[in-house]
């Protein structure tokens, strides 16, 4: 598709977006409106399928409806069944992919959202048959929070034109995605309304778990594995699939499977356990999602840490002490012990002042000496033992597609190395821990040959010992 394509004289192509299974979407822009727009364009090979042509009989009925994007243009052009939609914003799959999972609070909040739509959907007659993170999209500009359903090409109107519920038939080939696909699209049953609402509960199970239990079955076919994907969510209770996770899903869940083809679904049920979970964990809805507030999340995990508060203060908490308290301390926590062992390179000053510590030693996070109380005091600078506890490198790498286990292996195998060698590079900048100076405790059990050397390693100068003048009586008996 060349770039300078113009649709129905009106809509220029730009660039493309993306593509699914049945088609493409462009980037187009409407000369008359002056606005962008979204072009679908079904391909070639599944114009048999008329997934497009579906997709504009639905879209007709559901137009109005809040949630649903607006249909501009529809009709065939060079060979191309082609319709012009609202464009909007990112689909939720492109913040699973950087984000891994969601916290409670977006996944609610999505959940909420979803639930009136599809009951506005569901009102006009329609069940979507393929609800997952990629048909699901948030609004541009002043609709950046509000969210919308797209992709009707499987969908089905489930009502005759009386109003009447269309008759449930058996033995149908599956419909949907197999991750989020009910368990009756799993038996071959005909879709009604609760199996759009089981699909979205599967997708914000996937999205505060980072994963479902049924992903990733190595060494099947596609046919296999949408059978034993069917077995696992039929075998599996409400509460194991909802563990570390609100309650309420299971709630919800348990609801649904109680349902008929023919029923209809309790939405104010639904919304309202989703409410009472946000209720139950704290949660404020106030449509401010995980990727809206990073640099606030960064901000309060500080304050919630208080070795990070701690280490942002460093500077501020260790002051140095006076002098007259730094004298008595030494005096009482065993000045002599240090007399006796360090004549020879302890510089004793005579207004008070610090020892010098070695430069070498000289802690990265303060540039002030602390003086601490119990078996360790003086400076953090004099320690010539220090040890320092790595960091611990965490990645959480959660597979999105069930087709690719190899990616996943070798991006958790260079995140792994990766983490080891940031960790060898910023070792050093680890605080020196307390208990490894020299002062502490048991400094009398250490030979005094070793202190020496281990003094020497750190750079320390010690001055050699002066022998004693000898005597005139001491010459003569030499003589």
């Amino acid at each position: 598709m060349q770039t300078s394509q113009i649709f129905n004289g009106i809509y220029v192509v730009q660039k493309k977006i993306s593509s699914g299974s049945f088609g493409v979407v462009l980037l187009g822009h409407d000369k008359e409106k002056n606005v962008d727009v979204a072009i679908k364009i079904e391909k070639e090979e599944n114009e048999d399928v008329r997934s497009l042509e579906r997709e504009v009989q639905v879209l007709e009925r559901l137009q109005g409806t809040d949630g649903v994007p607006k249909l501009f243009w529809h009709g065939q052009q060079d060979e191309f069944n082609v319709i012009i939609l609202q464009l909007l914003g990112k689909d939720l799959s492109h913040f699973i992919k950087s984000k891994k999972k969601f916290s409670f609070k977006t996944t609610i909040q999505l959940g909420i959202q979803m639930v009136r739509v599809l009951e506005r959907i569901h009102n006009q007659g329609v069940v979507h048959r393929d609800l997952k993170p990629e048909n699901i999209l948030f609004g541009i500009e002043d609709e950046s929070s509000k969210i919308y359903v797209v992709d009707f090409g499987i969908s089905k109107i489930y009502r005759d034109a009386q109003g009447n519920i269309l008759p449930f038939r058996d033995n149908a080939s599956f419909i949907g995605t197999t991750r989020y696909a009910s368990i009756a699209a799993h038996k071959g049953h005909e879709l009604s309304r609760k199996d759009d609402i089981e699909s979205l509960i599967y997708v914000l199970l996937y999205f505060m778990k980072g994963q479902l239990p049924w992903q990733n079955m190595q060494n099947v076919s596609d046919e296999e594995r949408t059978v034993k994907v069917g077995e696992m969510k039929m075998n599996m209770d409400p509460r194991e699939l909802c563990q570390d996770v609100p309650p309420e899903f299971a709630n919800i869940l348990e609801h649904l499977r109680q349902l008929q083809y023919s029923s209809d679904p309790n939405y104010d049920f639904v919304y309202n356990t989703l409410e009472k979970a946000a209720e139950s964990q704290g949660i404020k809805l106030d449509n401010i999602y995980d990727w809206d507030q990073k640099q606030q999340m960064k901000i309060s995990q500080n304050i919630e840490n208080p070795d990070n508060l701690l280490r942002s203060t460093t500077q501020q908490q260790l002051q140095p002490p006076a002098s007259a308290e730094m004298k008595k301390s030494i005096e009482k926590q065993g000045s002599n012990l240090i007399r006796q062992q360090f004549q020879g390179f302890i510089i004793r000053l005579s207004n008070n002042q610090f020892l010098i510590p070695p430069s070498q030693l000289k802690r990265q996070d303060s540039q002030q000496p602390s003086v601490v109380s119990g078996s360790v005091m003086l400076s953090t600078y004099n320690s010539i033992r220090p040890k320092y506890q790595p960091s611990q490198i965490a990645f959480d790498a959660k597979v999105c597609d069930d087709n690719s286990p190899q990616d996943v292996g070798q991006n958790m195998k260079q995140t792994a190395e990766t983490g080891n060698r940031n960790a060898r590079q910023n070792s050093y900048a680890e605080t020196v821990g307390w208990r490894d100076s020299i002062f502490e405790e048991n400094f009398d059990e250490i030979p005094l040959s070793k202190k020496y050397s281990m003094l020497k390693q750190q750079g320390v100068a010690i001055p050699k010992k002066r022998k004693p003048s000898q005597s005139p009586n001491q010459q003569k008996k030499k003589q």
